[in-house]
C-alpha cells in the first residue's frame, strides 16, 4: 500500500474532474491510501448538495477529499496564491510522512512538487495530460520564442527530468518529446489515454436502429465544436459527402456550444436544414445521447500541440460499439483506429481526402462484426479499469508503503 497524495487543478466537481480523476480513484483507494487536493471553481462550491454527496463518496470509497478554491483574476496574482498553496499542501503533507508518492495531474501540480521535493525528497508522477505549452501557443495564449515561453520551456523539461515517473496521453507524445530531448531517452514514460468508465456504455445502450440501411444513416458529434481546436468545417464538408452518397442521413451534434456558427456553414454548403440536428446534454445523458447515431465524428485541428491529445469521446463511441471518423496528426487516434479497424481517417480537409474518408466510412459500416469490434477496441484501450490497473502499478513502484507516522485525517477547508 502506498500513501499517494493527487494534487488536481481540475476540480473534482467539474466533469472532466469526475470522469478523468475520480473514476480512477475509486478503483485504486481498496489498495491504496489516497488524499486528493482539487482545486474548485466558485459556482461548483455554492452547490452546497453537489459538495457534500461528492464528499460522501470519496468518503465512502475511502478517499480523503481536501478541495481548494480556485482563484481565476487577476490572472498571474491568481494563478500565484494557488500554486503557493499547492507548495504548501504538498510540503506539510511530504513532511508529516502522508504521501510516499505525489500524483501531479498537469504542469502547475507538478511544479508545486518539484518545489516542495527540493525539501522533502518525496517522488512525483508528472501526469502531463497533453503538451500544455504547444496547445498555449496555438491557441494564441503564448509566443513561441518569447521570453515567458523560454523560461516555460525550461520549467517544462525540468520537470520531465526531475519527475519519478511521466504519464501521457499518447505514444505520439512520448515519440515527439523524446525526439526533442534526447536526455529524456532514458526517463520512463506510461501511456494512459482518456479512458473510459464502460458500465456505462455498452452495446445495448447505444443500438442505432438505421445502421445497415441504404438511406437514413446518422453521422454524429459529441462536445464542443467551438473551442477553436475543432474543425467544424470539416464537418460539415464530411456530412455534404455523406448526404451525397445517402440523401436521407443526418447530422446530429451534442452540445452546449451555439450551433449557429453550425448552420451557418450548413447553409452556405447548401446542406437542407431538416438534416441537422443539435441539442445540449448532461454529462451523465451522454450514452444516451449516443443512441442512433451510426458513426461518430472526432476531428480535432492536427497541430503540433494535439499530438500529446486524445478526444475523449473516441473511447465512449467504440464501447457503444460505433466507429468513428478521425484525422491523422492528432494523438494517437489515426493508429488506433487501423490498428483495431474501427472506422475510417483522412489526411486533412481537403475534397479529395474527405471524400475518400467517407467511401471507407460506408464500406466499414457494412462489416457485420463492426460494432463487436469497437466494443472490443475499448475494453483492450480505453477501459478505466485497465487504466486504474497501470495507475495501481506505477503507485506500488514508486511508493515505499506508508509512513508510520499519520496525522488525524483533517476537515476539508476552502480557501
Amino acid at each position: 500500500m502506498a500513501c499517494v497524495l493527487y494534487v488536481s487543478y481540475t476540480g473534482l466537481l467539474e466533469p472532466l474532474g469526475r470522469s478523468q480523476v475520480l473514476a480512477y480513484l475509486t478503483r485504486l483507494a481498496p489498495d491504496h491510501r489516497i488524499t486528493v487536493i482539487s482545486f474548485e471553481k466558485s459556482e461548483d462550491l455554492k452547490d452546497d448538495a453537489a459538495v457534500a454527496a461528492l464528499r460522501q463518496e470519496c468518503a465512502q470509497a475511502g478517499i480523503r477529499w481536501l478541495p481548494r478554491r480556485y482563484h481565476h483574476r487577476p490572472r498571474i496574482p491568481a494563478t500565484a496564491f494557488d500554486m503557493a498553496t499547492m507548495v504548501w499542501d504538498v510540503w506539510r503533507h511530504s513532511r508529516a510522512r502522508r504521501a510516499d508518492i505525489v500524483h501531479c495531474r498537469s504542469y502547475l501540480p507538478a511544479m508545486a512538487a518539484w518545489f516542495s521535493g527540493v525539501v522533502t525528497r518525496v517522488p512525483f508522477a508528472f501526469d502531463m495530460r497533453a503538451l500544455w505549452l504547444e496547445e498555449k501557443i496555438t491557441a494564441g495564449r503564448l509566443k513561441r520564442g518569447s521570453v515567458l515561453h523560454r523560461g516555460l520551456q525550461r520549467a517544462e523539461r525540468r520537470l520531465l527530468s526531475k519527475a519519478a515517473t511521466v504519464v501521457s496521453l499518447t505514444d505520439a507524445a512520448v515519440r515527439h518529446l523524446k525526439a526533442e530531448n534526447a536526455q529524456l531517452e532514458k526517463q520512463h514514460f506510461i501511456v494512459i489515454p482518456t479512458c473510459v468508465d464502460l458500465k456505462r456504455f455498452s452495446l445495448e445502450s447505444a443500438s442505432p436502429s438505421q445502421r445497415g440501411r441504404r438511406d437514413g444513416l446518422v453521422m454524429g458529434s459529441v462536445g464542443s465544436i467551438a473551442s477553436g481546436w475543432f474543425p467544424l468545417q470539416w464537418l460539415v464538408e464530411a456530412f455534404r459527402h455523406l448526404a451525397a452518397l445517402r440523401p436521407d442521413s443526418k447530422l446530429q451534434v451534442v452540445t452546449r456550444d451555439d450551433p449557429a456558427e453550425l448552420l451557418a456553414m450548413a447553409r452556405n454548403a447548401d446542406i437542407p436544414e431538416w438534416s441537422i440536428q443539435t441539442w445540449a446534454s448532461k454529462p451523465e445523458d451522454v450514452p444516451a445521447a449516443l443512441a442512433g447515431m451510426d458513426f461518430g465524428v472526432v476531428f480535432s485541428q492536427p497541430e503540433l500541440g494535439r499530438l500529446g491529445s486524445l478526444p475523449t469521446r473516441m473511447g465512449e463511441f467504440l464501447a457503444s460499439g460505433i466507429p468513428v471518423l478521425g484525422n491523422r496528426g492528432v494523438g494517437d487516434v489515426a493508429e488506433l483506429i487501423e490498428r483495431y479497424r474501427v472506422g475510417a481517417v483522412v489526411d486533412d480537409g481537403s475534397e479529395s481526402s474527405l471524400s475518400r474518408g467517407m467511401g471507407e466510412m460506408l464500406d466499414i459500416l457494412a462489416e457485420p462484426d463492426l460494432a463487436s469490434r469497437c466494443r472490443a477496441a475499448a475494453e483492450d484501450y480505453f477501459s478505466a479499469d485497465r487504466g486504474a490497473a497501470i495507475y495501481g502499478e506505477m503507485y506500488t513502484d514508486l511508493g515505499g508503503g506508508c509512513g508510520a507516522t499519520r496525522e488525524p485525517w483533517e476537515t476539508a477547508a476552502f480557501r
